[in-house]
């Protein structure tokens, strides 16, 4: 039974202009809860938004259709003593019988005195709404994240181009001219990174099916030097902007190529952090490495090893460097953050900056070796491996 099986098409209506009205309201659902606020009525058009069949839904509280993990409505008893009144509206997160999640807005609303005749509720489907809020919000705080930016970072070599510049005036000396180029040159690298983190924060709209393998392949032709090696555990096929999937992996290689060093594993762990690119970028420009020179680790170092594989609902960047200092580990995606002093410190922040285009998580931590993991998570998968 569909959403329009039940309905009674009336006199001068035709079904097919009833089944556009209910095609029109299809993210929204009514139903009916008893006094004690257990479900009395499950329509049609509840179990089309929701799948649950009436006979899994009569006689239920309403807390079933809240997903636990998501967010949970208030208590059901402070629901109602709240609804026996006046109507009230409530948002959260809903799950469906299929366990799919959407945002709802609930209307709660009194049937009788008090609610002595039970409530009607009607329930709508305002994910889309929700993404936008949350798109918004993401976009204000890059926004303020740039301004801060701008008047620290910017400021900084302002100031050394401006007193270098005073001194060549006092003594002619050519050394500070000089430096006023080397500053000049770095305030361009750090509006070029700034530039890649405004275009990489942008949310994927038209996402394609792609192969990880082969976008691997392609960004360790850029990013992996010396006898750096890279090893790949075959990981589903996903929904993303490839060529984005491409700078993600590459600065991630780079980091570990670049700042994970086997030699002295624990005797520098700072340098582990990879903090964006002055220079060494591949050919489209888009990837953040550092100055350090493209081989791989310290002189006589041994090369350091990448591994690649799949999650339960993502995959993972593994080495065997020396890791990222569990104290580092909050800080290491800020924009501009950065322990080397050539870094620009943007190198992982464009790869979060990435991520979070893709509606994606992405955590640190310790490698079983005792290099640097990076999991990227709430990943939709497509296919096989």
């Amino acid at each position: 039974m569909d959403a329009t099986s039940d309905v009674s098409t009336g006199t001068g209506h035709d079904e097919g202009a009833y089944r556009r009205l209910l095609e029109g309201t299809a993210a929204h659902a009514t139903f009916m809860l008893d006094a004690d606020g257990d479900v009395s009525m499950w329509p049609a058009v509840a179990r089309s938004l929701y799948g649950h069949d009436p006979d899994a839904m009569v006689g239920r509280g309403l807390e079933r259709l809240f997903a636990d993990d998501r967010g949970t409505p208030p208590p059901l008893d402070d629901l109602l003593a709240e609804a026996a009144t006046a109507p009230i509206e409530i948002e959260g997160w809903h799950v469906r019988d299929d366990g799919s999640v959407f945002w709802a807005t609930c209307t709660v609303s009194p049937l009788g005195t008090d609610g002595a005749d039970g409530y009607a509720v009607v329930s709508h489907d305002t994910t889309a709404s929700k993404q936008r809020e949350r798109m918004l919000e993401r976009q204000n705080d890059r926004l303020k994240e740039f301004t801060d930016i701008l008047s620290h970072d910017l400021r900084t070599p302002l100031s050394v181009v401006d007193g270098r510049l005073e001194l060549f005036r006092e003594t002619g000396d050519p050394e500070h001219l000089a430096a006023i180029e080397a500053t000049t040159d770095r305030m361009e690298d750090l509006v070029d990174d700034l530039l890649r983190v405004a275009r990489q924060g942008d949310v994927v709209e038209r996402p394609e099916t792609t192969d990880i393998g082969r976008v691997l392949d392609i960004a360790k032709e850029g990013a992996l030097s010396g006898d750096a090696t890279c090893t790949y555990d075959p990981v589903p096929a996903v929904m993303a902007d490839p060529d984005r999937l491409v700078q993600l992996f590459e600065n991630l290689l780079r980091n570990s190529v670049e700042h994970g060093s086997t030699s002295s594993r624990r005797e520098s762990a700072d340098d582990t952090v990879e903090h964006g690119s002055t220079g060494n970028r591949t050919e489209s420009g888009d990837s953040e490495g550092s100055e350090i020179p493209r081989e791989a680790g310290k002189a006589g170092a041994p090369p350091v090893h990448v591994a690649v594989g799949p999650l339960e609902n993502g995959f993972y960047v593994e080495d065997d460097g020396s890791g990222i200092p569990t104290a580092d580990r909050d800080r290491v995606f800020e924009h501009g953050y950065t322990t080397h002093e050539d870094g620009t410190g943007y190198g992982l922040s464009v790869v979060r900056s990435i991520v979070g285009a893709h509606g994606w998580d992405i955590t640190v931590t310790d490698a079983a070796g005792g290099g640097a993991r990076f999991e990227i998570t709430a990943v939709d998968f497509t296919g096989e491996p």
